[in-house]
């Protein structure tokens, strides 16, 4: 007997729970991928019914609209197709009974007769329409009899037409209202366009007043231009006209500023330090004597008439930087009793320390040039300065000229006026000072 290896029944021993695992490995994973599989599979099912659900309630929610659209259009044709019949019945009717009634009313009777050959039913219908509106005063039975007649008989027949009783009055204002679009038991309701005002934006920004805000305007350079001061002296609050002498309309503006009631001074030439520039006859000049400055002050306050309140220059920066010719003119002012107003051409003026030594008091412009720039932007500009310039220091003096700006400040000061009262500002003259 040949001996037994056992060392192979090991091995095969050993082999067989390898291969047992392998198999137990195998099944398992073949599961898992089966299940992987169905999940998605279920997945990718419920979405493509979820897709299939939204669409048919898109289509539904769709359909919907397009049904409920098509009514409402149904029903607005339907309201709107039976007014244009009724209106046009109303109008034929009108415009036959009319017509009947404009030859009738002339007192002939006529008599219709009817073509043996082809009568219509349309005549007969007209002619029952014709004798309704006269068929007031016969009785009901004569009406049925008439009209029977007339539908019936096809055999040429003379029939006579009812005369038109004179009370008949024909009223046409229902018809001519449903003739020009009076759409009788139409739903449309016609609303009246009311107009609602817009408010205007606030024109100015202008701050409140303060301090006891007060403008004092002065207006230089009048006497060359009647109905240019009359601009100003049309302005609806108190203002100062200063008017130049000689000139071609001195009086005639000194008489236009003085019968408005506004404040009336004398513009007095005086003489610059660039000699190039001619202030104006009845001028002063600093090679003058203290008399002949006196003198012609004097002559031009006449000039102007009564009710001259005072005097300010024109040019002048030489003259009021001379304390002694300064001083000349102020005395004039003190024997008239008048003030003296500086418009401070120069930053050098004497004119504070003239009156001073006269213990006098004199007025100084306080604030911008209105019209050095002759634009309403740049006017306006110089107007909100003026403001500024009186809230901080109680005042403002401030200076414009007539012919120079004539066409734009007028209606700029007119257009301010009510919200610079508003705001708090007043205004006043030097005199009222």
């Amino acid at each position: 007997m040949a001996p037994v290896n056992n060392s192979n029944k090991k091995n095969t021993t050993q082999k067989k729970p390898a291969a047992r695992k392998r198999s137990s490995t195998g099944t398992r994973r073949s599961r898992s991928r089966k299940t992987k599989l169905d999940t998605s599979k279920l997945s990718l099912f419920f979405g493509i019914v979820f897709l299939i659900i939204c669409v048919c309630v898109a289509v539904n929610v769709l359909s919907v609209s397009n049904n409920d659209s098509k009514e409402s259009r149904n029903q607005t044709v339907t309201a709107a197709k039976p007014a244009a019949p009724a209106a046009s019945k109303k109008t034929e009717t009108f415009e036959k009974t009319f017509s009947w009634e404009k030859k009738s009313s002339s007192g002939t009777s006529s008599k219709s007769t009817a073509s043996p050959k082809a009568p219509s039913k349309t005549a007969s219908s007209v002619t029952v329409k014709q004798a309704a509106p006269s068929s007031a005063s016969n009785s009901s039975k004569t009406q049925s009899s008439q009209t029977k007649t007339a539908v019936t008989s096809a055999a040429p027949a003379k029939t006579e037409t009812p005369k038109v009783q004179p009370q008949v009055q024909l009223k046409p204002s229902a018809p001519v209202a449903s003739a020009k679009g009076d759409t009788g038991n139409s739903n449309t309701i016609v609303k009246p366009k009311v107009s609602v005002p817009q408010e205007k934006p606030f024109p100015f920004t202008i701050p409140q007043a303060k301090n006891g805000a007060t403008l004092v305007i002065i207006i230089d350079d009048a006497g060359l231009n009647v109905s240019n001061t009359k601009k100003y002296t049309a302005l609806p609050f108190p203002l100062t006209i200063a008017v130049l002498p000689k000139l071609s309309h001195t009086k005639d503006c000194a008489y236009a500023v003085r019968s408005s009631g506004k404040e009336l001074i004398l513009h007095q030439p005086m003489q610059s330090l660039n000699h190039n520039l001619n202030p104006g006859p009845g001028k002063i000049t600093v090679d003058m004597s203290f008399a002949e400055i006196s003198s012609i002050v004097n002559e031009n306050l006449a000039e102007l008439g009564p009710g001259v309140k005072g005097i300010n220059n024109h040019e002048g920066s030489e003259v009021t930087e001379d304390v002694l010719r300064i001083g000349a003119v102020l005395d004039v002012c003190l024997e008239n009793k008048i003030y003296f107003l500086d418009s401070r051409t120069t930053a050098n003026t004497k004119a504070p320390q003239a009156a001073l030594e006269r213990d006098m008091k004199i007025f100084e412009k306080a604030g911008p040039y209105i019209d050095n720039v002759v634009s309403r932007e740049a006017m306006l500009k110089e107007m909100y300065k003026a403001l500024d310039f009186a809230n901080k220091n109680g005042k403002a003096i401030i200076i414009g000229h007539v012919d120079k700006s004539a066409n734009i400040l007028p209606a700029l000061l007119s257009d301010m006026y009510p919200y610079l009262i508003k705001a708090g500002y007043r205004f006043a003259t030097p005199s009222t000072l």
